[in-house]
């Protein structure tokens, strides 16, 4: 592997510098930050589910995880909130770990951090990196001004909650994909769970992982600092890991109606692939890598660093004003089947404006917004040479741009139903340079309008139903665009998708459940297609194609039901998420009404959680898990090769040592099965290679422990 730069090391010592800095003001002299939110965290919203602890409150750049809660219960589509203690007892180590009962999120582990994730078949056909979602972390877009993301960069722990905004509902951040948005919210000090916390983690596979976290309130000024260490040798042979990655954020109030924050973020990821096999290898050998990926010695290793602003203000009772905007660098050094070596700046900006105001004697919320990016890659090739850089091969220049409004408005017809429009206008840009060859560079532009229409009925005020229909609009990134193996100019068309949802989410006493059925018409749809032998691409545009689905999550809380002997502050909770995903080509000229590949029809995960909680306030809880899924999908657009099915146990839990002190034990896949994780797509089965099935990993133990002060 690479060796690592400084920027790592740097926030290494930056961060442990700041923990052993004793705080500025002894506890009792302490400026306590008057608190400028609503009153009562605590309160019940339709996403709040059946187990959440107590939330801190927030401020006014950085909502508590109970006043996001209540404001993506506003959103009249499948949304879905993940606080950090839903995976508090867990090895999270990518999205697969903490998106596993988030019902619509396919999130599945092709090796260490890298996983295959889709949202509603979103970037279906992507075999690596990501398209068809936006990455974000506290509003701020991690993907490129193109679209495409090395989701590796985000680090699951430096997270206050995970927001996923599914499909057309991702508007309040402007997207525009099929898949919606995912935004990882970091803590402040206000919400840390501790001023100082450190973390530790080792297992299976060589894993060893150290995460701390320092957090102080400093009159009208606070900051959060954090930083995960993590190293392994991985599951199978060429799949090491090694990373570095740090998130800071620096807060002031001016008054109660203006704070302002300041966000830094670096990452230094190193990752080894090992590649692909075949299916008979995946199921009896599934510790190999591709002998090829060995012989090139594949990575894919990653050095980003981020700043970030993010004002707010109140502009008076009833509205109030976010803007800010983000820079940084990134470089890409990646030995596949050739060298990739990419890396350039980007840039964005970005303003939100929310009111609240009666309009005929109704209640009207009303949002308004805008994000410019900008972005500009130094993309080169060369010959690969056991994964070191030799002789040039190709060289361009990858530049982009992307304006975006939108605009969403919520009518209250009567007290508890509102009627939702919503309208977004995008512009995109895209110019390719081609250093070596001039006349293979070309640029294109990309415009459109997307309208959104809804309806949000609030049943009681923990449980909703609702219904929309919105329009989406996905240009391609450069990956289509300047795809790697011809390195010219490939035009395509946008994605374009119409998309209707029905749904309802609530909590009641003693049972909580989210609900979504889906249906999307897709037009150009962006997968690995065959053209015609003698085209080198191989990303084409589809004709139409149809994506459609059910979304579902449902806990009961069994002790409620019919243990009534339990101790008291003892719950039984069974929780469940089920995903049904039928995509399908819709009268292709070659492939007629065959199903997609890429995706498995049912996934179902379940989890029989006991938590016990003592009078002092330590406590226990231990959770045995399956996931089940009994038909792996197919591989082939031409429908002649399925992936098996499977089904993994599992059990994790923790326990309180003492104030501030746990341990916790993740035991994953025990029965040590052999199965298909998940594979890249191919056109024919009967045509093309099939070594393309990624092994899931074996028998697997992880324990950490836990010290916050």
């Amino acid at each position: 592997m690479k060796n690592s730069l400084p920027l790592g090391g740097v926030a290494l010592a930056a961060l442990l510098s700041a923990i052993v800095t004793p705080a500025y003001a002894a506890e009792d002299e302490a400026v306590i930050l008057p608190e400028i939110v609503v009153e009562g965290e605590d309160f019940a919203t339709p996403l709040s589910g059946l187990a959440d602890p107590s939330f801190s409150p927030g401020t006014l750049t950085v909502p508590g995880v109970a006043q996001a809660q209540q404001e993506m219960s506003l959103i009249p589509g499948a949304v879905s909130l993940i606080p950090a203690t839903r995976y508090q007892d867990i090895y999270a180590h990518n999205f697969e770990d903490v998106m596993d009962f988030t019902p619509g999120v396919y999130a599945r582990k092709r090796f260490g951090a890298e996983v295959r994730l889709s949202i509603r078949g979103s970037g279906l056909s992507r075999s690596y990196h990501m398209r068809g979602l936006e990455i974000l972390q506290d509003g701020v877009p991690y993907n490129l001004a193109d679209g495409a993301a090395d989701f590796q960069e985000i680090d699951p722990l430096i997270a206050q909650h995970i927001e996923v905004y599914k499909g057309g509902n991702g508007l309040r951040f402007g997207s525009a994909t099929l898949g919606g948005a995912v935004n990882f919210v970091t803590p402040t000090a206000h919400t840390a769970q501790a001023e100082n916390l450190v973390r530790l983690e080792g297992g299976s596979y060589g894993t060893a992982r150290i995460h701390t976290e320092t957090a102080r309130i400093l009159g009208n000024t606070d900051f959060f600092a954090a930083m995960s260490a993590n190293y392994a040798d991985g599951f199978r042979q060429q799949e090491s890991e090694e990373s570095i990655r740090f998130s800071a954020n620096l807060g002031h109030r001016f008054n109660d109606a203006a704070e302002t924050r300041f966000y830094l973020v670096s990452n230094t990821v190193d990752q080894e692939l090992p590649g692909t096999l075949t299916l008979a290898q995946a199921e009896n050998t599934p510790e190999l890598a591709n002998p090829g990926n060995i012989a090139l010695n594949q990575q894919r290793n990653v050095r980003s660093l981020r700043i970030a602003n993010k004002t707010t203000l109140t502009l008076d009772e009833s509205s109030t004003l976010d803007f800010g905007g983000y820079a940084g660098y990134k470089r890409l050094y990646h030995p596949i089947f050739r060298v990739l070596d990419q890396r350039g700046p980007l840039a964005g900006l970005f303003a939100r404006y929310n009111t609240e105001s009666l309009v005929a004697g109704h209640r009207n919320v009303l949002t308004v917004g805008g994000d410019f990016s900008w972005g500009e890659v130094d993309a080169k090739q060369y010959a690969n040479l056991s994964g070191s850089r030799g002789a040039l091969l190709a060289s361009g220049t990858q530049t982009s741009a992307n304006l975006k409004i939108y605009a969403e408005n919520h009518f209250y017809v009567v007290e508890d139903v509102a009627l939702v429009g919503g309208l977004q206008a995008i512009h995109s840009y895209r110019k390719f340079t081609n250093d070596l060859a001039p006349a293979q560079s070309d640029s294109t532009d990309f415009t459109s309008v997307s309208p959104k229409a809804g309806v949000l009925w609030d049943v009681t005020e923990t449980a909703q139903v609702y219904g929309n229909v919105t329009r989406s609009y996905e240009p391609p990134t450069f990956s289509e665009l300047v795809q790697a193996t011809v390195f010219q100019f490939v035009p395509l068309d946008p994605q374009r998708a119409v998309t209707a949802e029905i749904g309802t989410r609530g909590t009641a006493k003693n049972i909580a459940w989210d609900i979504a059925a889906y249906r999307a018409r897709v037009k150009g749809e962006l997968i690995n297609y065959t053209v015609s032998p003698g085209i080198p691409a191989t990303t084409f545009n589809a004709d139409e194609t149809i994506h459609q689905g059910v979304e579902a999550s449902l806990t009961l809380d069994l002790g409620a039901w019919g243990l009534r002997n339990l101790p008291d502050g003892d719950r039984l909770l069974f929780e469940q998420a089920y995903m049904y995903s039928d995509f399908a080509f819709d009268g292709d000229t070659t492939y007629g009404d065959n199903k997609l590949a890429g995706m498995p029809p049912h996934v179902y995960v379940a989890a029989l959680r006991y938590k016990s909680v003592s009078a002092n306030g330590l406590g226990w809880d231990i959770a045995p898990k399956m996931e089940w899924v009994p038909d792996g999908g197919y591989v082939d657009y031409a429908n002649r090769l399925k992936a098996p099915g499977y089904t993994t146990f599992g059990v994790e839990g923790g326990i309180d040592l003492m104030k501030g002190v746990r341990l916790f034990v993740d035991a994953r896949n025990l029965t040590d099965k052999h199965y298909v994780s998940t594979y890249s797509n191919i056109t024919d089965a009967a045509l093309a290679a099939t070594n393309v099935f990624y092994p899931g990993e074996g028998r697997s133990v992880f324990a950490g422990l836990k010290i916050a002060f």
